[in-house]
């Protein structure tokens, strides 16, 4: 455990801490007990939720910008081209905010995922516009599928002395293993770190995930969003010197919460039950955080210049959609992945199985873990 790896969420059991659900469950299987998922829950119940900022939203979110600008020397967006990243974006490229570069992790080997289709059919025009118009913005196009090829003895030269499925976050995703340890092999980003300076990579996370129950309007924040964009493992090795990772909405800065409480008032105001996805006993509804009406709320820039976006979204794969060219394949290092994935089958592995979404496998996902209730 870091103090630096805290601010992504941790387990609490006990009077032990964990980055890892699967070390949660292997704790709570030996000594069941109560525990909880703590999301800066200190600092987020500090503010009152109830009331909206003044400020509008675009505002809000060129503020976070110019916060980022400030704190750090060396700013990486990592871009997927969806309504989350394209939002953030234009915060900075709207406001004359400077940005480093924009970042995009590829496999030469991929043509089957969704973000391959994504990137073939719209990204990369988008980049290469977005070059034309801001010269000064480096993008870099980094084919990472060598270091797919050699996961394993990347994290195994760590030392974390710990299994390999406690390094896996959300999903069993060594695309997010790969990148977790980007700081290692990119040469530029290693010597800026080396240098002593300050280097950000900036995450689109996340939508507000509120819901609606018992007449109350509550925000939570997900451990399976998080978790599905930074590894535990990466917890485990953040000793405060490899740069850091910045979820743009929902960091532990006074900007975020703005935007939270912004964003969660924008969508009480202007939603009704027909907007409602889905009724959950004791949780609620739920809302399609995906629809155009919700988006359109939170983040009315993008839709004013009529841009497309890639609308097929994943399902709950455990493995990731960016894994799926190598996921059980032929290449290298696959095949530790493949008995690992395995291996949550197994009948001592058979403690997991209450806590994934449907009681029997882990390809339904886990259930969600929240954070404490910020109510609006």
């Amino acid at each position: 455990m870091t103090r630096f790896g805290d601010r992504y969420g941790y387990y609490q059991i006990g009077d032990i801490k964990t980055y890892s659900r699967y070390e949660l469950m292997d704790i709570h299987h030996v000594s069941p007990q109560a525990w909880q998922w703590n999301y800066n829950d200190e600092f987020f119940s500090r503010y009152d939720w109830s009331i909206e900022p003044k400020e509008s939203i675009d505002e809000l979110y060129k503020k976070r910008a110019e916060q980022l600008r400030r704190d750090y020397d060396y700013l990486i967006l990592y871009y997927s081209g969806g309504y989350d990243s394209v939002n953030m974006l234009y915060a900075f490229l709207d406001n004359d905010i400077p940005l480093d570069e924009i970042c995009v992790f590829y496999s030469r080997f991929d043509n089957i995922s969704n973000q391959y289709n994504e990137l073939s059919s719209i990204s990369w025009k988008k980049l290469n516009e977005i070059k034309k118009k801001y010269p000064g913005v480096k993008i870099r196009r980094f084919d990472y599928a060598d270091y797919f090829f050699k996961w394993d003895k990347m994290v195994y030269g760590l030392n974390l002395n710990k299994d390999l499925l406690y390094m896996f976050g959300a999903a069993l995703s060594v695309n997010h293993i790969v990148t977790d340890l980007a700081y290692t092999y990119v040469e530029d980003w290693r010597s800026i770190i080396s240098q002593g300076k300050k280097l950000c990579w900036i995450y689109g996370v996340d939508k507000p995930q509120l819901r609606y129950h018992e007449d109350k309007w509550i925000f939570n924040f997900f451990d399976g969003i998080t978790q599905t964009n930074i590894t535990p493992m990466r917890q485990m090795i953040d000793n405060g010197n490899i740069g850091v990772y910045e979820f743009f909405y929902w960091a532990p800065v006074e900007e975020c919460v703005d935007i939270c409480i912004k964003q969660s008032h924008m969508i009480k105001n202007n939603y009704s039950k027909k907007h409602f996805k889905t009724f959950i006993e004791g949780f609620g509804w739920v809302l399609d955080k995906m629809s155009l009406p919700f988006l359109e709320i939170i983040y009315p820039r993008i839709f004013k210049l009529n841009e497309k976006f890639y609308d097929v979204k994943n399902t709950a794969d455990i493995w990731g959609n960016r894994d799926q060219w190598y996921f059980n394949s032929q290449y290298p290092g696959s095949n530790v992945h493949w008995q690992i994935y395995q291996s949550t089958f197994e009948e001592n592995k058979s403690h997991y199985r209450g806590w994934y979404n449907n009681g029997k496998s882990i390809e339904s996902g886990f259930r969600s873990s929240l954070s404490c209730n910020y109510i609006i």
